[in-house]
């Protein structure tokens, strides 16, 4: 719609905009979600390849990222010292 005067015309393009940020948060939020699967699938992974108890996912998905990063390390530092 072609805004016909001043006024709806800063209104029509205060929604636009508000459309716009809201999608970015929600693409924001889904690459988020998708990098955090990914740490939780490599943690498991890693777990089972090291010969340890694989954690439940609910487990996983209860830890913070910066938890799920440091198991990555301390898995992969148990794999290398044991070959």
């Amino acid at each position: 719609m072609i805004a016909r005067n001043p006024e709806e015309k800063r209104f029509y393009e205060s929604r636009l905009k508000m459309q716009r940020d809201e999608q970015a948060r929600l693409e924001a939020a889904e690459e988020r979600g998708e990098a955090r699967g990914e740490a939780i699938g490599r943690v498991r992974v890693l777990q089972s390849l090291a010969g340890v108890a694989e954690s439940t996912i609910e487990d996983l998905r209860m830890r913070s990222s910066e938890e799920l990063a440091a198991m990555e390390v301390a898995l992969k530092r148990q794999l290398r010292e044991r070959n």
